[in-house]
């Protein structure tokens, strides 16, 4: 009888393992989805971005280096935007960021985007609120399988765990993120800026105006795609990285917790109480 029943909570064991890992397979292609049709959103938005900034990015440019009014005085603000890689900080404060200026429509592109796909209120969570709809059921399990309750209780608690990792991530990259058009601009445009610096003495004014034109002039077919290209790769190690973290991170945890090779099954009632305790006290601490 002894044997009978060891055998039965084994097999119990072994087909709520089976469907939690269908669980997970499932959950992580729809947040897969999810991520994927924001990423879909932001090339459309980008590529359109791309056609704005190649139209403007020569009338932008010259609104910095030939702005009106300026005068033989304006050498040595140029000069500074150029040594300091596009950025010069006037003596009244205001910040001239030539980069930024050229990003400009790259960015306004993806705005609406950027605030649909991370959004500030945590409430409504980060691509399309598919990450805080992730759910392995253990609570449902949880009813038709009672002898499991500590076990399924400490996976609900991992599943919280990962969630809560992943929304960190989220906030970590996501200004990176966005960053990232206006870097690239930056990066490319770095040539042009040790050009123009290296100019001195006679028309030197002239010569890093004409330096900085000629180069957006010619690298503005590549350099907003590249941007755009950029942006599109963290986007993509994002999603591999969310989806990765939750396969490995829960396959794990459901397969050391519900593990059994037929002859014994892992005594892990203490850690699981321990758990319970804690998660008791969480559910407690949120109401």
């Amino acid at each position: 009888m002894v044997g009978a029943s060891h055998k039965g909570k084994a097999d119990d064991k072994q087909k709520v393992l089976q469907r939690l890992e269908r669980t997970i397979t499932s959950e992580c292609k729809i947040i897969r989805r999810s991520m994927d049709k924001a990423i879909q959103a932001f090339e459309k938005s980008l590529n359109n971005g791309i056609e704005k900034s190649q139209r403007s990015c020569e009338k932008r440019l010259k609104s910095v280096i030939r702005p009106r009014g300026s005068g033989s005085g304006f050498h040595k603000t140029l000069r500074s935007v150029v040594e300091k890689g596009g950025v010069h900080k006037t003596q009244k404060g205001k910040e001239i960021n030539l980069n930024m200026t050229l990003s400009s429509s790259l960015t306004k592109s993806i705005d609406k985007e950027f605030m649909k796909t991370f959004p500030n209120d945590r409430e409504k969570g980060a691509f399309r609120n598919s990450i805080k709809k992730f759910s392995l059921r253990a609570n449902q399990l949880t009813k038709k399988h009672k002898d499991l309750e500590l076990i399924l209780i400490f996976l609900k608690t991992e599943e919280d765990k990962i969630k809560t990792t992943v929304n960190s991530t989220i906030r970590d990259v996501k200004k990176n993120i966005y960053l990232s058009l206006t870097e690239t601009i930056e990066d490319r445009m770095k040539p042009a800026y040790e050009r123009a610096a290296g100019f001195k003495g006679k028309d030197s004014l002239k010569k890093m105006r004409e330096t900085l034109e000629n180069h957006v002039k010619e690298s503005k077919s590549q350099m907003f795609r590249e941007a755009k290209d950029r942006m599109l790769v963290l986007l993509n190690e994002l999603r591999d990285k969310i989806v990765m973290d939750f396969e490995n991170t829960l396959e794990n945890s459901v397969k050391l917790s519900l593990c059994t090779d037929g002859t014994s099954v892992p005594d892990v009632s203490k850690e699981l109480d321990a758990v319970n305790d804690i998660y008791d006290k969480l559910e407690r601490s949120s109401r």
